[in-house]
């Protein structure tokens, strides 16, 4: 059996909005830019502006962007069980949920508004921030397909 990698961030964001919550993904600056850099000729750099990458991708260490289609991202207003926030994401296989779920509760979260699975088997964490957009890192885990 195939297995992906997935990275888990999870935590409170009380103090954004929405818009505020979201932009931290928000990478359409240097898609364009980099598009621009890619197709016109006249382009006036000789490479696209890194400046523009989202801040997850920064945060992340992407050179360039993320692939927005291995991204989960759950957020809402109210405080929820950190295992109904785990069932909102993209994991079919019950141990890796139950190993998920141990490593929320061992680093003292069992509510949250937020939870983000981010798929990429080559990402490593290895020196992981404090705070990722009001989440912190859970941890790296094999998921069956």
């Amino acid at each position: 059996m195939a297995e992906q990698l997935i990275h888990i961030w999870a935590g409170m964001s009380q103090n954004k909005t929405e818009e505020q919550f979201y932009k931290y993904f928000d990478q359409s600056k240097f898609l364009k830019d980099n598009n621009s850099f890619n197709t016109d000729e006249a382009y006036s750099r000789n490479a696209p502006d890194f400046q523009l990458r989202s801040q997850f991708s920064k945060d992340i260490g992407k050179e360039y962007d993320y692939d927005a289609d291995w991204l989960t991202i759950y957020h809402g207003r109210k405080r929820i069980s950190i295992q109904a926030a785990i069932e909102e994401l993209p994991i079919w296989d019950d141990q890796t949920e139950v190993d998920i779920y141990q490593a929320c509760i061992s680093k003292g979260i069992s509510t949250v508004n937020s939870i983000l699975c981010y798929a990429d088997d080559e990402l490593s964490i290895d020196n992981p921030l404090e705070n990722y957009n009001d989440m912190i890192f859970i941890g790296s885990f094999n998921n069956p397909r």
